[in-house]
Formats: structure tokens, C-alpha cells, sequence
């Protein structure tokens, strides 16, 4: 009896730390967007090229006109399992803020908002293998250039954090043209992540868990 409560804990714990239903609201993974939160994830990072790209519909953004982008991979062959995506402020590779929101326009129950009070931040919500999330983004000024920066998660010991980027999109009253020869910066060892960050958050959700509704 002892045996069998021991293997149903571990497994509730692999399954609260490899985020199989998207990464959670929790301040570390939100800035980081670094799976390495979770001891799980552990020896996936990858520095190579990414296999994958985010596509964006115009050159440029209107404001409050909603822009779509779409994460997939080089080719129809290539699929991906979790997934971050978030727009920032771009100047020159340097990210700034994120700002503006991400936003349905269709019925793909594929992906979620990370923490639903800012719309900054979309995630998987199901770990099945995908080959293509589209999503819209907007914002209600033109003033600064937006990129899309994902990380990507193909299985758990193999993603690549920050390292997809779509290419800049300037207000279209500044520049129409856009970026067409953008060249995205190679990929590159992420700021070190505080484990017991994702500790706490396992032992909060499991005190959440078993508390009774009312």
C-alpha cells in the first residue's frame, strides 16, 4: 500500500512540474520562460538552431487591427509539443517590456493565455503533438516596434528557450516596409533559473489541491 501511494506522489509531481497542460502563472517561469523551472526538464536545453519559426501575417501593425502569427515548424514533418510565446518591444535584438494583447479569433482550444489577468503570455493546453498554433496579436497605440519571442518544447528533454523569434514589426505609420532580411540572433545560454522557485509552486498547488471546495 505504502509502494503504490509512493509511485501515484511521484507521478503527481512529474505531472505538476513538466507543465503538460501549459506553463503556469507563476512569476519565475513567466519571466524566464525557461522549462529548466522544472527539475524535470533538466539537460533538454538545446543550442542549436531551432527547427521552428514564427510566421506573422503583415509587415507592419495598425493599432487595435489584430495581426495573426502563426508558431510551426520549418516543415509539415516537424512537430512540437508545449510551447511560450510573447510579444516585446524590440530594438535591435534588445527586448524591452511586453506589451499589447495576444488574442483568439478562432475556436483552436490548442493554447491559453499563461496568466489570463495580463494577455501577455500564451501557452499550450495539452501536450499532444501540434504542427501549427496560430494566435492574434493588437495594441491600441502605435508607437514601438513588436517581436514575438517563443520558447519552444518538442519532449521534455529537448526545447529551446527565447530562441524563436518572428521578425520585428514596426507601427505601419513609421515604416511599411517592415524588416524583411531579419536574421534572428543564434540561440544562447539563458540567465541560470532558482529551483526552489518551482518548489514552492509544488507545494502550494498541492496544499490547493486538496483543499475541499465550499
Amino acid at each position: 500500500m505504502l509502494e503504490s501511494l509512493l509511485v501515484l506522489l511521484v507521478s503527481l509531481v512529474a505531472t505538476v512540474s513538466a507543465w503538460p497542460d501549459g506553463a503556469p502563472c507563476v512569476h519565475a517561469a513567466f519571466e524566464s520562460m525557461n522549462p529548466l523551472e522544472a527539475v524535470e526538464h533538466q539537460g533538454g536545453l538545446q543550442l542549436s538552431t531551432p527547427p521552428y519559426e514564427i510566421a506573422v501575417d503583415q509587415k507592419c501593425y495598425w493599432r487595435n487591427q489584430p495581426i495573426g502569427l502563426t508558431l510551426q515548424g520549418h516543415n509539415e514533418s516537424i512537430w512540437f509539443k508545449g510551447f511560450v510565446i510573447q510579444p516585446f518591444k524590440w530594438n535591435n535584438d534588445q527586448l524591452g517590456e511586453r506589451f499589447g494583447q495576444l488574442v483568439r479569433l478562432d475556436d483552436n482550444g490548442s493554447w491559453q493565455q499563461q496568466c489570463f489577468r495580463y494577455q501577455v503570455s500564451a501557452t499550450h493546453s495539452h501536450d499532444e503533438k501540434k504542427k501549427h498554433i496560430k494566435m492574434w496579436w493588437k495594441v491600441d497605440d502605435e508607437v514601438d516596434t513588436v517581436q514575438f519571442v517563443a520558447t519552444v518544447v518538442k519532449h521534455q528533454t529537448q526545447f529551446w528557450v527565447k530562441s524563436v523569434r518572428s521578425r520585428p514589426l514596426p507601427p505601419c505609420r513609421l515604416n511599411r516596409d517592415g524588416f524583411p532580411n531579419y536574421q534572428a540572433p543564434a540561440p544562447s545560454v539563458p540567465p541560470q533559473v532558482k529551483q526552489f522557485k518551482m518548489e514552492t509552486f509544488r507545494v502550494f498547488d498541492s496544499i490547493v489541491r486538496r483543499r475541499p471546495f465550499n
